[in-house]
C-alpha cells in the first residue's frame, strides 16, 4: 500500500490473488464478482446493479449506468470477462443477483471480508480491486486518458495516481541509454599487454 496526495492506494499482488481465489472456492457467486472486478475495475455498486440488458456481446461492451459521477460509460470486455459472463446463469434480470433472493445483491462486504481474513491478506478492501485493475492496466501501457475513460474519472489527475505502474518501464528506458553510451566508449588498449600489430611486425623485422 502507498499514498498519493494523501489518498490510500492498495492493490492486490499476484500471490495474494492466488490465495484469495483458493479461499473463495465454494463461494462461486462471490468468486465471479471478484474476478469481474479485477478485469473491469467497476465499483461494487456498479457490479451489483449490472443487468443483462447492459451487456452488448456483439460489440463486446459493458454499459455502466448509475455511476458515482452520474455519467454513463462503456467498458470493453476482455476474454476472461466474456467467458465469465457466458458461464453466468441467467436466473435474474441482474447479472450478479443475490444467491438467496435472486434479486439485486445489496451487500457483499461480510463475505468478502471473511474470505480476505481466511487468506490472511492484510488491509484489503473490495474497492482495492478497482485500484488493482487500474494498476495492472497501467502496467500494460494504458495512458492516463484511457484509464480515465474506463474508470469514469472526470479529473485526469485521478488517473495520474496510477502512473507509478510505469516506473519500471521508465527505468528500463533510462538504463537503455546508459547501455548504449557504454557500448560507444572506445576500448582502452593500454589495459592489455598486447602490442599493436604494426609494432609486432617492426620487432620481428
Amino acid at each position: 500500500m502507498f499514498r498519493v496526495c494523501g489518498e490510500r492506494v492498495r492493490y492486490l499482488t499476484s500471490d495474494e490473488e492466488k490465495v484469495l481465489f483458493e479461499k473463495l472456492d465454494g463461494c462461486e457467486w462471490l468468486k465471479s464478482i471478484v474476478l469481474f472486478a479485477l478485469h473491469t475495475g467497476m465499483r461494487r455498486g456498479e457490479i451489483c446493479g449490472l443487468q443483462w440488458f447492459d451487456l452488448n456481446f456483439e460489440r463486446g461492451l459493458i454499459h455502466v449506468r448509475n455511476t458515482k459521477n452520474g455519467k454513463d460509460r462503456l467498458i470493453p470486455m476482455n476474454a476472461t470477462v466474456r467467458t465469465l459472463l457466458g458461464n453466468q446463469a441467467k436466473t435474474s434480470t441482474y447479472v450478479f443477483p443475490s444467491p438467496r433472493t435472486k434479486e439485486q445483491l445489496v451487500e457483499i462486504k461480510y463475505s468478502f471480508v471473511r474470505a480476505v481474513k481466511a487468506a490472511k491478506i492484510p488491509d484489503l478492501r473490495f474497492h482495492d480491486l478497482r485500484h488493482t485493475a487500474a494498476t495492472r492496466m497501467g502496467d500494460a501501457g494504458a495512458d492516463a486518458f484511457t484509464l480515465a475513460a474506463i474508470f469514469g474519472w472526470s479529473d485526469i489527475r485521478m488517473a495520474m495516481r496510477y502512473t507509478h505502474a510505469m516506473e519500471d518501464a521508465k527505468r528500463r528506458a533510462v538504463e537503455a541509454i546508459e547501455a548504449i553510451a557504454q557500448s560507444q566508449i572506445p576500448r582502452d588498449h593500454s589495459v592489455t599487454n598486447e602490442k599493436p600489430v604494426a609494432d609486432q611486425i617492426a620487432v620481428s623485422g
